[in-house]
């Protein structure tokens, strides 16, 4: 394990939203990837209703959370991977849901996609869809979204989380990679 990299609030994603702190908290445990494929690009699912991007990953049903980050990228991205490190974990505090996200984030490479689509109901039903990006268009759209964020502008709850946790695992993958 690399390290605990943040601790995420309400009031680091969202300025005077009213929420009120709960009692206590459920913790859900999720894993998120850094995919690299053979030409060096990464990465990144999207969907129609939001048009905002995020590292692929979900909800760990099981304790293993390599298999899980690997059953998350077959869903996904369509891919088999193999998992190369860990960046870190963040933790995330999202009052208005009671739910504390332990978040795993593994750098994994795609070793071959799947013919068949393993995507659930649900993200067939929203068009999630994957596009692969270089490190200075991934470096664009985080730090647009993440402006977007800050400036009170996205109103999708946990997609707002979902923006600043990957941006500060794909920041810290970039500062490994410049070492």
């Amino acid at each position: 394990m690399k390290k605990n990299l943040k601790i995420l609030h309400n009031f680091d994603i969202f300025l005077n939203n009213g929420i009120p702190k709960p009692k206590k908290y459920i913790t859900r445990h999720t894993v998120k990837a850094i995919v690299k494929n053979k030409k060096g690009e990464i990465a990144l699912v999207t969907n129609p209703i939001h048009k905002l991007f995020s590292l692929p990953g979900g909800g760990a049903e099981g304790k293993n959370l390599e298999t899980e980050i690997i059953r998350e990228c077959r869903e996904e991205i369509n891919q088999r991977v193999e998992v190369l490190d860990v960046i870190g974990k963040i933790k995330e505090f999202r009052d208005r849901d009671s739910k504390k996200y332990i978040t795993t984030c593994f750098v994994v490479k795609a070793v071959k996609k799947f013919k068949k689509d393993f995507r659930t109901d649900e993200e067939v039903k929203n068009g999630l869809s994957v596009v692969w990006v270089n490190n200075k268009k991934l470096i664009n759209i985080f730090k647009a979204q993440t402006k977007k964020v800050k400036d009170g502008k996205i109103d999708f709850y946990n997609t707002a989380f979902n923006i600043i946790r990957d941006s500060v695992f794909i920041n810290e993958y970039l500062s490994i990679l410049k070492k």
